[in-house]
């Protein structure tokens, strides 16, 4: 049996976007949940007009937020590069969850990846015979 070890964004902040996406009347870029002012707000955090108070997802450089949602706003994609442990996945899933209302795609494509990278061969480093890490 798998266990749950932690709910996805869209799941354990269900409150916040539903409450964001009602209270947002801004723009949006087709098929996005919510504006990119939205987004940041869902991020990085803040209360709203109405006095909900949205709490932060990542702490760090606000423009480095806006600058990915405006990346993903365009044509563009987004890499977000830095050692371990400073979050990355973490505002990815975020971003996922907030823009197409899903995280889920961020594991598949990671999964995916990793399946390309491995194979089923097992002869690259970190992967084992049956192409799984």
């Amino acid at each position: 049996m798998t266990e749950l070890l932690r709910p996805h964004a869209e799941q354990a902040f269900a409150d916040e976007l539903a409450t964001l996406a009602r209270v947002d009347d801004r723009q949006r870029p087709p098929t996005w949940k919510l504006s990119p002012w939205a987004v940041v707000q869902y991020v990085m955090g803040g209360t709203l007009a109405d006095g909900t108070v949205i709490t932060p997802k990542y702490v760090g450089s606000r423009r480095l937020v806006e600058t990915a949602v405006a990346t993903l706003a365009t044509d563009r994609a987004l890499l977000l590069l830095g050692v371990p442990g400073t979050a990355k996945s973490w505002l990815s899933e975020h971003l996922a969850a907030a823009i197409s209302g899903t995280s889920t795609l961020m594991v598949q494509a990671r999964r995916a990846r990793r399946r390309r990278r491995c194979g089923t061969g097992g002869t690259t480093p970190g992967c084992s015979p049956r192409g799984r890490r």
